[in-house]
């Protein structure tokens, strides 16, 4: 036997005395706007969307916020995701990710060569006034003469660290990192960026992290 809730019994009773029922109630926003769906209230619906495909989030609530870490705009930072859990984590390799594009950024910069690192997808939440990332650097005031001096001290030291591990994790870092390809080794991808983190971290001793 079927059972009719209270509401469904009343509107019945109602039309079959010939009296119309009650019109469904259009749900509104606060300010009094149709409600509207959550694509048509995010403008980055669609790019989270493609984002949630392309990791196998699901396209939830859940998958939509996960989709919003910025590691998700690049070759580098999805290989790196996909293979770490944690979060912090995935915040320190992705911390170094970033200090290798600045740091050849703006050894390309001083020594006037054309720009080459990869053009990756902007976070979504807006740049800070007076920020910087990799396409808009901060103001500047030192001679060109010491930023050359600065930016190949970085450059010499990022390649350093990156000593510690073997060639072809490092060829692949610089690959993926700095050019924007697909990860084909992210045991090796990695194995360079973890030396990167000790080397922004200060250690004293770095670690080999190479394989063999």
């Amino acid at each position: 036997m079927k059972i009719y809730s209270k509401g469904a019994r009343r509107r019945a009773k109602k039309e079959l005395a010939g009296m119309p029922g009650l019109a469904p109630v259009k749900r509104r926003e606060p300010n009094g706007r149709a409600k509207r769906m959550v694509d048509d209230r995010d403008p980055s619906a669609a790019l989270l969307a493609v984002r949630c495909r392309q990791n196998g989030l699901t396209h939830h609530a859940a998958g939509r916020r996960e989709a919003r870490a910025p590691w998700y705009g690049c070759a580098a930072g999805r290989a790196m995701a996909a293979a770490v859990s944690d979060h912090d984590e995935r915040a320190r390799l992705w911390d170094a990710i970033q200090h290798m594009r600045r740091v050849q950024v703006a050894h390309d910069r001083a020594i006037g060569a054309p720009a080459r690192h990869a053009k990756c997808l902007r976070l979504l939440t807006p740049i800070e006034a007076m920020s910087a990332d990799a396409e808009t650097p901060p103001i500047d005031e030192r001679t060109d003469e010491e930023k050359q001096r600065a930016a190949t001290s970085a450059i010499m030291r990022l390649e350093g660290w990156l000593g510690y591990t073997d060639k072809a994790a490092r060829s692949e870092a610089l690959r993926v990192v700095i050019d924007d390809y697909e990860a084909r080794d992210i045991v090796g991808l990695l194995s360079a960026l973890l030396c990167v983190v000790d080397g922004m971290a200060g250690r004293r001793t770095m670690v080999w992290r190479g394989r063999g």
